[in-house]
């Protein structure tokens, strides 16, 4: 990663994933919970990281009034950070992009699928996270070689 602010972001998720694998190594109930947490938060930090590049992306016109309505048009419009969300905004820029981005693996993308749909379940359905952190932490791993990749387009 070449932003200073994704890697700050994703460094305090890795710490967060780790964190609570330490503390919860013997307790279900509390692995549990700590998993429906960190879905949520990891979703939230996708959305922040996909609006931090499309604003960066923005910057680089120099133009105050683009980057103003790209920010606002990115934070009112995109709320999911599914794969096919990301790629239609990717492909929004440049058809071309999509080519870059469908060379993404299944893996990483059933990977960002899976922690947008186990914080769907705790947000909207109101039930745990089936994922396991050791789950999440491999899909975190996965999911991170997206925003490498949207880095790369983007800046």
């Amino acid at each position: 990663m070449k932003s200073d602010h994704l890697k700050q972001r994703f460094s305090y998720i890795e710490t967060e994933i780790n964190d609570a694998i330490k503390i919860s190594q013997n307790d279900p109930k509390l692995a549990a919970r700590l998993s429906s947490y960190l879905v949520v938060i990891i979703s939230g930090i996708y959305e922040d990281a996909v609006e931090h590049l499309f604003e960066a992306r923005a910057s680089k016109t120099n133009d105050e009034e683009i980057k103003r309505l790209v920010s606002k048009l990115i934070k009112e419009k995109f709320r999911n950070p599914k794969y096919e969300n990301i790629m239609d905004l990717v492909k929004g820029l440049d058809q071309n992009y999509s080519s870059k981005f469908a060379k993404i693996s299944s893996k990483c993308r059933d990977s960002i699928n899976s922690i947008v749909s186990n914080r769907q379940q705790v947000a909207h359905q109101g039930t745990s996270s089936s994922a396991t952190l050791n789950d999440i932490k491999q899909y975190h791993k996965n999911a991170k070689k997206i925003f490498e990749i949207m880095e790369g387009i983007l800046l």
